[in-house]
């Protein structure tokens, strides 16, 4: 730390200020690791109308501790043809070593010496490997005149949830884990058939995401960053409530043309409500909706158009034009976030 003065501005714990020109922080370390990993799957058709796909995988990891699971993974579909509905399910496990980007410092004892949470074990220490279930149920429904709706609603039990944590709002991150982790919600699409060359399709999704800590490794340098001790609920910054979507397509042999949209209703800000007047001071603040505690809701439209110049065989030659988010729509995506800082 340079200017001591800045420092405790910026919120800098003591023992992050403790580190000065004269006495730097230094941190050395080496390690290598491996991952082993096979996998064994099939689909099968039982019946005429059921259908299963089965599977299993294995990891072993020794990035940094060791570990390993057996991932069993099955999914069945039964198809009614009377009524044209199909049924789908699923099961599945998912094993995800922690990133190996700065790993060594982001599970030292010397990064939890200086962070302002040591006592609640948050930053520094042993990270354990990502651990997921997951189960999803839906229905396939014909509705006529060749429009289709699909329903499903999906669920997530995770152990020692993957994030990175983020250097001082910079591109420099430090792996972590949250202690565990839950999310869950519903899709819904609706597909409409092709006439004169127009087609379409709208979905709907409704979601939530809710984490507890405590958090381990990462780097944390300032008081600022919200306090999650050990089983402290909160919202990360991925929990999108509602998001909508639309495509309105025009095909043609040689002209392809796409106009869709998309709404969002907003991430939270995962800050403490003490530092909400803070954050109003910042640029892109008219972005935030401080009393519901996330981001605006935004609209996004894009539109694109594709010309096919030739075909020779099997091989195609086309040329394609995309104006994104045509209209200039400003947004944030998240704002004043700990662990990823400010994206518009």
């Amino acid at each position: 730390v340079t200017d001591r003065e800045e420092g405790e501005e910026a919120g800098f714990s003591e023992a992050a200020l403790g580190h000065t020109r004269e006495r730097p922080f230094q941190f050395m370390g080496s390690a290598r690791r491996a991952l082993f990993s096979l996998y064994i799957q099939d689909s099968i058709r039982a019946t005429d109308r059921l259908t299963l796909d089965l599977g299993v995988r294995a990891d072993w990891s020794r990035l940094l501790t060791r570990a390993s699971q057996w991932s069993p993974r099955v999914g069945a579909s039964y198809h009614w043809p009377s009524t044209r509905t199909t049924l789908r399910g699923s099961l599945s496990r998912f094993f995800q070593p922690p990133q190996a980007e700065n790993i060594l410092l982001a599970s030292s004892a010397e990064a939890r010496e200086l962070s302002p949470f040591a006592e609640d074990g948050v930053g520094g220490g042993e990270l354990s490997p990502e651990r997921q279930t997951a189960i999803e149920a839906a229905i396939d429904q014909s509705l006529g005149l060749g429009m289709r709706l699909d329903v499903s609603y999906w669920r997530r039990h995770i152990r020692d949830v993957a994030d990175p944590n983020v250097f001082l709002g910079t591109t420099v991150i430090f792996a972590n884990t949250v202690a565990r982790g839950r999310a869950s919600g519903i899709d819904v699409r609706l597909e409409l058939p092709r006439r004169g060359g127009w087609s379409g399709y709208a979905s709907y999704a409704n979601a939530r995401v809710v984490a507890f800590g405590p958090i381990t490794g990462g780097l944390f340098l300032e008081d600022e960053v919200i306090e999650i001790g050990n089983g402290t609920p909160f919202t990360p910054d991925h929990d999108q409530r509602n998001v909508g979507a639309f495509g309105i397509v025009y095909d043609r042999s040689l002209l392809s043309l796409t106009l869709s949209g998309r709404y969002e209703s907003g991430t939270p800000l995962e800050v403490d409500e003490e530092e909400l007047a803070q954050l109003r001071e910042r640029p892109g603040a008219e972005l935030v909706d401080f009393d519901r505690g996330r981001v605006k809701p935004r609209q996004v439209f894009d539109v694109s158009l594709l010309s096919r110049i030739a075909r020779r065989g099997r091989v195609d030659v086309s040329v394609r034009f995309a104006a994104l988010n045509f209209v200039g729509a400003r947004w944030a995506y998240n704002f004043g976030n700990p662990f990823s800082g400010t994206h518009f």
